[in-house]
């Protein structure tokens, strides 16, 4: 499966005919979302659930199975299930049935059910609702209901409505388009963007198959070679068989970070000028004041120039990491990465410890996102990514001379290994690289074969970062 945006050509009537559709959309996502907490809180209060509950936790396999169905039986009971939410919602669609079809109805409920999974069987809190300005995309299950695309006239026929899709611009685009449309279309959704002058439209087209190879791509991927990839919470080193690289992931964050800030201070000041009684002397919000908010025309213009800058923010990091992934595919077909749980090193820490937490790094840097984008890419091409065992493999700890592990402070940028004094994180990807076929420990016979050869990219590389006045960071950690 992969997916094909577009564009879609809207005048003022159709803007506000597809603005109506979201914010039924909306209403009917919020109705479903009560709907499931009430039944999630009658699950909580219900003692003979709870015992069933109690009891899987302490009982063996075949007890568990047994329990679990029991459960399962009492949940769809009550509606608490996919099907259940798509029940109870047909009378609310039903109502609605002249702006949204049935399928993307049932379509919402079942991502709502899939929140609801979270919050029963994973590790999520609790349902959230949506304001009206959240809610960016409409889903669909078929091509032959709601949001229909047609291939012929690149155009969106929906209940009446009919969109036009903008046509590509240059050869390269429309070749990708022309190749991706020749795989059968599962189904169309309809998705919104912030932008300055307000909600622009588009076209997601979910096709079968696997999506069109660029030519270029395809030629040079197929060099042989190893590559070892460290990658950190703000920076990432590639050591491969030509070269070594040393850098910051989405060099550029900080341009957009500073713009974000810039309108954050200006909506401050608007929404201060607007609601003067709304604040203490010292500056604090008065929380006794219940009154309601009152929010300028020119506050509302920043609100959306945030939104915009965020969604810019998160375009530019996709579009960095897939630039270096497209990099990356073309001088290897084997890449060695260490699996990292990101997720726990973004949780704030306890109170009493002082162990460092990354949640803003994460957050500007998507280390994640780069290693999905990676699996996705050598999927696409046929390479493969191992990921290494962290508990074993400790790359940051070994020395492949003396065979030790040294722990060392994590501001401590360079190890000396032997003679030589070379930087952590790139001696780490060196590791990974000549990982042995299990991804458990490094084959100290491959590192001490290709030490020599790496060193020396390794000096050439830090002489050029030096020389060319790159963030220190990349080097010493700060």
């Amino acid at each position: 499966m992969h997916t094909l945006t577009l564009k879609l050509e809207t005048n003022d009537a159709q803007e506000h005919e597809l603005d109506k559709r979201f914010r039924v959309m909306c209403h009917i996502h919020n109705v479903l979302v009560k709907r499931s907490i009430k039944l999630l809180g009658r699950l909580s209060h219900d003692t003979s659930y709870q015992a069933l509950k109690t009891n899987y936790l302490h009982s063996g396999k075949e007890e568990k199975k047994a329990l679990s169905a029991q459960m399962k039986s009492f949940r769809e009971s009550i509606g608490l299930s996919e099907y259940g939410l798509q029940s109870y919602i047909k009378v609310c669609g039903r109502k609605y049935k002249k702006l949204v079809s049935s399928s993307q109805v049932q379509k919402e409920a079942t991502r709502v059910w899939k929140g609801v999974e979270k919050v029963l069987f994973s590790d999520g809190k609790h349902l959230h609702f949506k304001k009206e300005e959240d809610f960016d995309c409409i889903g669909g299950k078929s091509n032959t209901n709601g949001a229909k695309f047609d291939k012929e006239s690149l155009s969106v026929v929906w209940n009446g409505l009919y969109l036009a899709c903008r046509k590509p611009r240059n050869g390269k685009e429309a070749w990708y388009v022309h190749q991706s449309l020749k795989d059968d279309i599962s189904y169309c959704e309809i998705q919104r963007k912030m932008f300055n002058n307000g909600w622009h439209y588009y076209a997601i087209i979910v096709l079968k198959g696997e999506a069109p190879k660029k030519h270029r791509q395809e030629q040079k991927a197929c060099s042989a070679g190893r590559t070892g990839i460290d990658i950190g919470v703000s920076t990432i080193a590639v050591v491969g068989e030509q070269e070594v690289v040393l850098q910051e992931l989405a060099p550029r964050m900080n341009e957009y970070n500073r713009k974000i800030e810039r309108i954050l201070r200006k909506m401050d000041r608007s929404r201060r000028a607007s609601n003067p009684d709304k604040y203490n002397g010292d500056g604090t919000i008065n929380r006794k004041d219940r009154t309601k908010w009152v929010f300028s025309n020119h506050y509302r213009k920043l609100k959306r120039e945030l939104r915009t800058a965020y969604r810019q923010k998160s375009a530019y990091i996709k579009q960095s990491h897939r630039e270096l992934c497209a990099i990356l595919i073309q001088n290897s077909n084997e890449f060695y990465v260490e699996k990292m749980n990101f997720r726990g090193l973004q949780k704030r820490a306890k109170k009493g410890t002082r162990k460092k937490r990354f949640g803003r790094s994460l957050n500007n840097r998507c280390p994640a996102l780069f290693v999905s984008l990676l699996k996705e890419k050598a999927a696409q091409y046929g390479l493969s990514v191992m990921e290494v065992d962290t508990v074993s493999f400790r790359a940051s700890q070994y020395d492949h001379i003396t065979d030790t592990y040294t722990k060392s402070r994590l501001k401590e940028r360079w190890k000396k290994i032997g003679s030589c004094m070379v930087q952590r994180d790139l001696y780490s990807a060196f590791l990974l690289k000549n990982s042995d076929r299990q991804g458990k420990h490094a084959d100290r016979m491959l590192c001490d074969r290709s030490f020599k050869e790496f060193t020396a990219m390794h000096d050439k590389t830090i002489r050029k970062m030096k020389k060319d006045g790159i963030s220190r960071k990349c080097c010493f950690g700060f």
